[in-house]
């Protein structure tokens, strides 16, 4: 087996994993790549990156010096009884390189206690200066069977939440440190852009783009303006030119793309980039000069985009507005504001609402499935776990981005011009169906015929909307869809009903974004387009979907630590699910889910699987998805992110 453990970064060993093997290619075992999934128990399965392959089960013997979550290529070779396993290749990257751990001084010896469950009880550390006995640190794990961690940075003293979730991250590959180059590069910028710099560019600092933006942001990648036009309203998406900075190949770039994401922990983020660019020469402050990239639309009455020209620019934000305060002003309220931009806000809600309107026409699907906002306290404890508000401010935002997006990728189209899409296939029509009889058995007419038609489910939600069962029939019709992704083959996006789409909006803490950026550049220089994009798209679906784990685990950690203090206590709620371990409650507030075990709902309690219930056929009694409850919480197992919950009486 080839060892590149201890090899320099570059992009081109950051893909290896992820170039898509052309047909026609070499003969012999069939090979895959993906993420390794190591048990306790010391086998492991390959979760491959790409495709629709099953989970390939991997034997403890191929797995030495494997680290779960490293990425690995192996073939696919005859297992025991003629079972389908795999046969270990290639280490290609080590994703966990640092973790965090308590740091222990013994005499001679040192060692760190690491946060979680899966890494060894204590690992040998070198001797640390600046460590003292009982402290967090964060230590880089040893890549040799002889090696020692090393400590890298003291984190402070003790336990705390926060050190948790940021294990949560390291132990995926994500991180909040970078490399020296990345960082030498970033301190190497000057503190603005030079005239070099906005040569050829299209001066924008007159015109009032603001940037709205949560309370607690701190990269503002894109800023928005809206004015009368000639045939309905002008649209002015700007968005940082990152790539202006982040040179393909650069240490900066090399950073970029082993995470690919920012990631978003309820008490810090762990940018893409350096703070240096993300949250400075980068993000559109206010009143600071700052480069970016175009989307300049006409919009008519029925939301169509009539006309949009895509160009490098140079801009200055007229305010950093929040959702709150665009949302308290078209409520009537007072904000704190240029009056000048407070009284844009209601041409940009009917703009919005046009686009809205044009996009239900065409088929996209609206999902309305909340997401949960963890609060944290001024000592970092965890104060409450509820609903993230989506306001009017929201949707602007999101129609808007949505414009800019679509635009740019109908300017690759038009040109024949190679980029990285973000598509979304059909879903799978056997568990649409599925969906479709559960939908009837909770009194709603669908068509199994047209429900695949995403302007029938579209309608559906709508429909639906304001009903007990809304929630879950949403999440359940979600779980029926294929998940979005990178690609540089277009096939469309189903779920917003759009031939072609891609990301270009937010380059400063999505990777496919600063690619779609650099390619831009390159069409206007007349220069020819470089990289691997099938193998970026495949890297960037990756980690995207392994920094939203990161994210939901992170949300799981602080929802169980809250009610791990609640013990006994009551909550409304809702029946979110039906499984053979039980129910799955999902509390108003705080707005964690829980399970209600099966056997506590009576010796004589089936589950009808095709109602997704749990009836007791001696009484009739039954709990189905949809039907309001009260729950007592009974237990709690923090590290397993367990809540388990009893129905309280006379809930049903």
């Amino acid at each position: 087996m080839a060892r590149n453990d201890d090899r320099r970064e570059d992009v081109g060993s950051l893909l290896a994993g992820f170039r898509v093997e052309k047909k026609g290619g070499r003969r012999g075992p069939r090979r895959l790549v993906g993420v390794l999934q190591k048990k306790p128990q010391g086998f492991g399965f390959l979760l491959p990156i790409a495709g629709s392959e099953p989970d390939l089960y991997l034997p403890a013997s191929e797995l030495r010096g494997a680290s779960d979550g490293d990425l690995l290529r192996a073939e696919v070779v005859a297992g025991r009884g003629g079972r389908r396993a795999g046969r270990r290749v290639e280490l290609l990257e080590r994703r966990r390189r640092e973790a965090v751990g308590i740091y222990r001084a013994r005499g001679r010896a040192t060692f760190v206690e690491p946060f979680g469950g899966d890494l060894p009880p204590s690992l040998p550390v070198r001797r640390d200066a600046n460590a003292r006995d009982g402290q967090a640190v964060r230590f880089r794990l040893p890549q040799g069977p002889h090696d020692l961690a090393t400590v890298e940075t003291v984190l402070g003293p003790g336990e705390s939440p926060a050190l948790e979730t940021l294990s949560i991250a390291y132990a995926a590959g994500f991180s909040d440190a970078f490399g020296p180059e990345a960082l030498a590069e970033a301190r190497a910028f000057p503190d603005g852009p030079t005239a070099a710099d906005r040569a050829g560019r299209v001066d924008l600092t007159g015109l009032p783009l603001v940037t709205v933006d949560g309370e607690d942001a701190r990269d503002f990648d894109d800023a928005i303006h809206v004015e009368a036009a000639a045939g309905g309203d002008r649209l002015v998406v700007a968005i940082a030119d990152v790539a202006h900075y982040v040179r393909a190949g650069s240490g900066l770039d090399v950073e970029a793309l082993r995470r690919a994401t920012s990631v978003y922990l309820p008490d810090r983020a762990l940018p893409m980039l350096p703070e240096r660019l993300s949250n400075g020469l980068c993000s559109l402050v206010p009143g600071a000069v700052r480069l970016c990239r175009v989307a300049d639309m006409v919009i008519d009455g029925a939301g169509r985009t009539i006309s949009a020209e895509i160009y490098p620019a140079v801009m200055r934000s007229a305010a950093r507005c929040t959702y709150t305060q665009v949302a308290r002003s078209l409520d009537g309220g007072a904000v704190e504001l240029p009056p000048a931009v407070v009284e844009r806000f209601p041409r940009m809600a009917r703009l919005a609402e046009r686009l809205s309107a044009m996009r239900r026409a065409r088929g996209a699907i609206d999902f309305n499935l909340p997401e949960a906002h963890v609060v944290i306290g001024p000592e970092g404890q965890v104060a409450d776990v509820v609903r993230r508000e989506r306001t009017a401010a929201h949707r602007i935002v999101e129609e808007f981005m949505l414009a800019a997006n679509e635009a740019v990728a109908r300017r690759f189209e038009a040109a024949g011009l190679p980029t990285v899409y973000r598509v979304h296939d059909e879903p799978d029509e056997e568990k649409l169906a599925d969906f479709a009889a559960l939908a009837r058995a909770h009194g709603f007419e669908v068509d199994p015929g047209e429900v695949v038609r995403p302007q029938a489910l579209g309608a559906f939600l709508r429909r639906i909307e304001g009903h007990p069962e809304e929630r879950a029939l949403n999440g359940l019709l979600l779980r029926a869809m294929m998940q979005a992704l990178y690609s540089a083959e277009n096939i469309g996006h189903y779920g917003l009903g759009a031939r072609t789409y891609l990301h270009f909006t937010s380059p400063i803490r999505r990777y496919p974004d600063l690619v779609v950026h650099r390619l831009l550049a390159a069409a206007e220089a007349g220069a020819q387009a470089s990289g691997d994009l099938d193998a970026i798209a495949a890297r960037s679906s990756e980690r995207e979907r392994a920094a939203m784990a990161v994210e939901r685990e992170a949300d799981a950690y602080y929802g169980a630590l809250l009610l791990s203090g609640r013990l006994g206590e009551t909550f409304d709620g809702v029946v979110d699910g039906a499984v053979d371990a039980g129910l799955f409650v999902e509390l108003d507030r705080p707005f964690v889910s829980g399970l209600v075990p099966a056997f506590t709902l009576g010796s004589d309690a089936v589950l009808d699987e095709d109602r997704r219930s749990w009836r007791i056929a001696r009484s009739g009694r039954a709990w189905r998805i949809g039907d309001r409850v009260r729950a007592t919480v009974v237990s709690v197992n923090v590290a397993r992110r367990q809540i388990d919950l009893a129905l309280a009486e006379g809930a049903a």
